[in-house]
C-alpha cells in the first residue's frame, strides 16, 4: 500500500532501511516535543529516498489544539532558530501562504499569513527587522492561477532574497495528525501529498532560496482501516471502491488545530525574521 506523505520522517520509516551514505538522521527529546533533523547531503541519500537534498527538520508535540503555553513558547523558539539558521543574512522575506482558505483543513497558510508582521512598508525600518511581504495564494481551482505562477511573479517584481512557503501537509499516520510540524529548505509541491502535485516551487524555480513549513492536517482513509482493522483491513478497503485511493480524513476539532499550528508558524517567523521579539511584542505589533 503506497500512502501519501509528506513527511521526511515518514519516509524514512515507510523505506524500512539502514540509513545509506548520504543520510544523517539526528533525534532530540525535549521538554514539549522530538526534535527529528534529516539532512539528505548527496545525490545517493536523495535517490534512496526519493526527495531532494536539503534539510528537514520535524517536530512532534501533543495535539495543536491541546497545546499549552509552555509548550507554545519552546516549539516557537526552536523553529525560530532553525529558521534563522537557515536564512543566514538574507533580509528581503516573501512569505507565501499556500492553499484554499475555504477548506478548513487546506487553509493553513492563509492563517498564518494573517499572523506575520508585515514590515515592508515601514520606512524607515526599525533595527534587526527584516523586510517581510506576504500574500495568500489560493489554489489553481479558485484563482486560475498556479501558486508556482504567483510564486514567480511576485518574486521577479519583489526580488527577494528568500521565499517561505507555508501549506498544509498530507500523513501516513495517525500518530502525526495534526501534532507535527515539519520545516525543509528543499522548496514545495502544492498538493504533493493527496495525490494533487501542482507546479514545483524551489530554487531552482524561483532563483533564490525557498523554504517550506507546514503542519499534516490530513491523512489517507486506508490509515484508518489499517489502524483498526490490522491485518484485516485490505478485505475492508476494497468496499471502498472506487474511492479507495482519494478519500482522505481530518479531525473534528481542525479549525482549532489550523487555527494553533498557524499561531506557531507565524510567531516562529516573526521570532526569526525581527530579532527574537517576545510573543508580547508580537502581539502588541499585531493587535
Amino acid at each position: 500500500m503506497n500512502i501519501p506523505s509528506d513527511l521526511m520522517i515518514e519516509q524514512l520509516e515507510m523505506a524500512k532501511m539502514t540509513l545509506p551514505k548520504g543520510i544523517r538522521n539526528d533525534v532530540k527529546e525535549l521538554t514539549y516535543c522530538t526534535l527529528t533533523e534529516v539532512t539528505i547531503e548527496d545525490q545517493d541519500g536523495a535517490a534512496a529516498l526519493g526527495r531532494e537534498i536539503g534539510q528537514y527538520i520535524t517536530l512532534e508535540t501533543e495535539k495543536t489544539y491541546e497545546i499549552g503555553e509552555p509548550a507554545f513558547e519552546e516549539i516557537a523558539d526552536i523553529l525560530a532558530k532553525r529558521l534563522r539558521t537557515m536564512l543566514g543574512d538574507k533580509r528581503r522575506i516573501l512569505v507565501l501562504g499556500i492553499g484554499n482558505p475555504n477548506i478548513t483543513p487546506d487553509s493553513l497558510g492563509a492563517k498564518a499569513v494573517e499572523r506575520l508582521m508585515v514590515t515592508r512598508p515601514l520606512s524607515p525600518l526599525p533595527e534587526h527587522y527584516a523586510s517581510v511581504s506576504a500574500a495568500a495564494a489560493p489554489v489553481y481551482g479558485i484563482s486560475g492561477i498556479e501558486s508556482a505562477e504567483m510564486a514567480q511573479g511576485l518574486t521577479k517584481v519583489l526580488q527577494p532574497e528568500a521565499v517561505i512557503l507555508i501549506d498544509a501537509m498530507a500523513t501516513g499516520t495517525l500518530e502525526r495528525l495534526c501534532k507535527t510540524i515539519q520545516l525543509a529548505d528543499s522548496g514545495l509541491t502544492p498538493g504533493g501529498g493527496v495525490d494533487n502535485a501542482r507546479k514545483e516551487i524551489s530554487a531552482a524555480t524561483l532563483g533564490v532560496p525557498v523554504l517550506s513549513i507546514g503542519m499534516p492536517t490530513v491523512v489517507d482513509c486506508r490509515v484508518l482501516l489499517r489502524h483498526v482493522l490490522a491485518d484485516e483491513w485490505e478485505q475492508y478497503g476494497v468496499k471502498l471502491h472506487p474511492y479507495e485511493e482519494s478519500l482522505i480524513a481530518t479531525p473534528r476539532q481542525m479549525e482549532a488545530a489550523t487555527d494553533m499550528g498557524a499561531k506557531i508558524i507565524a510567531f516562529a517567523l516573526n521570532k526569526a525574521l525581527h530579532g527574537d521579539l517576545s510573543t508580547e511584542e508580537i502581539l502588541k505589533y499585531l493587535y
